[in-house]
């Protein structure tokens, strides 16, 4: 079984952390792999040659003369759906797109088509999956995100809670874009908690476009910590004592998995499929609206209240490491294999979708 994975990202962000969880996974299992990615990706220079090698294109309609050998693609963003397209109308590869993100789909012939022609349709959560079948009006079945196992190193942990000094750390991994991820709002909450914990800090880990408007929120506020991008933020995360996840919109939220494997506390906002890690409440705490008052009152619970905090931390770990890259990893085998089943019994392939 040959499988080309398609992502056309330039930066790094989840889908992308999650090609590679993937590609990682189905290396340890011996499948070969090839990565169909934009030439001076991150994603190409973070991908290791021995598990999966890369082919790179100057654009996501170019590279079908000498394309990688695959009996399945995997798209992982929406650009690689139409070179996926384009193989199946070519060779007749089959192909499967997974949507990571809530967003709405174009209505345009075009792309209604690419997903109509898909063997699959997957959502990364069961909300991403229920829009994208109401988008399309096709069957869309879900198989998570999967918990990355990041490295903490206890020295680096102890460092960054020196540096930082004072009290409880209040931290967020996510690209600065107020529109998406909503820190605005956790640095007014912040703002407010400071006043009963005069020590605290709030941690911003991350890079975008709203990082000046971030700042002069902040009003030059020492205690807010800006440390931009880090490649490795395992230990970021570990050094936190409530990771918050305020997102406007959010496919998952696949940082929220990382957290709860870490045994960070979890508060998260109400939207996407963030519900779905959180439950009802029972693996951390979820605030269903943006108002800085409720996330500020949701933290100090967190920081206080030590037996829910616990009895949180106990399942968060639970779900989070259940949800690993070894069960992400063997749902998608699981589907290749029937993908190509169907095929060489001549069964009707496309969106006949199979629970994951």
């Amino acid at each position: 079984m040959r499988i080309a994975h398609v992502n056309f990202a330039r930066g790094f962000r989840g889908g992308e952390r999650q090609t590679l969880n993937l590609i990682e996974g189905l290396a340890e299992l011996g499948v070969e792999q090839s990565l169909v990615c934009r030439d001076g990706s991150e994603l190409q220079r973070r991908i290791c040659p021995a598990k999966c090698a890369a082919s790179v294109v100057a654009h996501p309609l170019l590279g079908h003369i000498s394309p990688p050998a695959a009996d399945v693609i995997h798209v992982h963003e929406a650009r690689g759906a139409y070179w996926a397209a384009i193989e199946h109308a070519v060779r007749d590869t089959p192909y499967i797109i997974t949507r990571r993100i809530p967003n709405p789909i174009s209505d345009s012939y075009i792309t209604r088509s690419v997903y109509q022609h898909a063997a699959r349709l997957l959502g990364v959560s069961q909300d991403v999956s229920n829009r994208l079948s109401r988008q399309t009006g096709l069957p869309a079945s879900t198989i998570l995100s999967s918990t990355t196992a990041l490295a903490m190193q206890p020295d680096k942990v102890r460092q960054i809670k020196r540096d930082l000094g004072g009290g409880p750390i209040i931290g967020h991994v996510g690209a600065l874009h107020d529109r998406h991820k909503g820190q605005s709002v956790l640095i007014q909450a912040f703002q407010r908690l400071v006043r009963d914990y005069p020590e605290a800090r709030l941690l911003l880990v991350g890079e975008g476009p709203d990082r000046a408007r971030f700042e002069a929120l902040s009003n030059g506020d020492s205690r807010i910590r800006f440390v931009g991008l880090q490649q490795e933020v395992g230990s970021w995360i570990a050094a936190m004592d409530v990771f918050c996840f305020p997102s406007r919109e959010e496919g998952l939220g696949s940082s929220v998995l990382d957290a709860m494997a870490l045994r960070i506390p979890v508060v998260a906002s109400c939207v996407g499929g963030l519900p779905e890690l959180i439950g009802d409440q029972e693996r951390g705490s979820s605030v269903c609206d943006h108002d800085p008052g409720n996330w500020e009152d949701a933290i100090r619970r967190a920081l206080t209240d030590s037996v829910a905090r616990q009895g949180q931390l106990d399942a968060a770990y639970d779900f989070a490491t259940g949800n690993g890259v070894g069960a992400m990893t063997k749902s998608y085998v699981a589907l290749y294999e029937k993908i190509l089943s169907d095929r060489y019994r001549g069964a009707p392939g496309e969106n006949n979708i199979v629970g994951a």
